[in-house]
C-alpha cells in the first residue's frame, strides 16, 4: 500500500507543468505549452490580486500579462479577478506581470505595479502549492530599482467583424 501511494505521488509530481512566460523554451517545448492551461491563469490572478491588496491599487484593476500569453488567458484571469480589465493602450495605469516562472509546485512572478509616488516599482512574488493545497503567496520582494517605462500592452484587441449582415 505504501509503495502504491509513493508511486502515485511520484507520477503526479512528475507530471506537473513547467512554464515560463515570456517563453524561453525551444519550439518543441512551446508546442506543448498553452498559457490558458491551469495553473497559469490561477497563478496570474493570485499575483495581481496580491499586488492590488498589498502595494496599493486602483478602483478597477487593469492588468497586462507577459508576452506569449494568449487572449483566452486574459479572459480567464479577468473572470478570476471579478471584472478586472486587460490593458489595451500604453497610457493606462496597470499591473504588469512581466515574467512568470512555474516549476512544479513553485512559481515566481515579476510584476511592475503603480506606486504611491506616481511611478512604477518592481516586485517578485513567490507562490507555493502542494497536492492538497491551492496556490498561495508565501513571500514577496520589492526591488529598489526605479521603473520608468512599463511594458506596452500585450493583449490583442479583438475587433468585431462588421461585414457580417444579420
Amino acid at each position: 500500500m505504501r509503495n502504491t501511494i509513493l508511486l502515485t505521488i511520484l507520477v503526479l509530481v512528475g507530471c506537473t507543468p513547467v512554464a515560463t512566460y515570456p517563453p524561453v523554451e525551444t519550439d518543441a517545448a512551446l508546442s506543448f505549452a498553452n498559457s490558458s492551461n491551469e495553473p497559469v491563469p490561477t497563478i496570474l490572478a493570485d499575483v495581481i490580486q496580491y499586488a492590488h491588496e498589498h502595494y496599493g491599487g486602483m478602483e478597477v484593476v487593469v492588468f497586462n500579462l507577459p508576452e506569449g500569453v494568449n487572449n483566452e488567458t486574459y479572459h480567464l484571469v479577468s473572470e478570476k479577478l471579478n471584472g478586472a480589465v486587460p490593458m489595451t493602450s500604453s497610457n493606462q495605469i496597470a499591473y504588469h506581470v512581466i515574467e512568470l516562472r512555474v516549476r512544479g509546485f513553485d512559481a515566481d512572478a515579476d510584476i511592475i505595479f503603480p506606486s504611491a509616488s506616481g511611478g512604477y516599482e518592481l516586485a517578485t512574488i513567490h507562490l507555493d502549492s502542494s497536492l492538497f493545497d491551492s496556490w498561495a503567496v508565501t513571500r514577496d520582494r520589492v526591488w529598489l530599482i526605479p521603473t520608468n517605462n512599463p511594458p506596452p500592452p500585450t493583449y490583442v484587441f479583438e475587433e468585431i467583424d462588421e461585414t457580417i449582415e444579420p
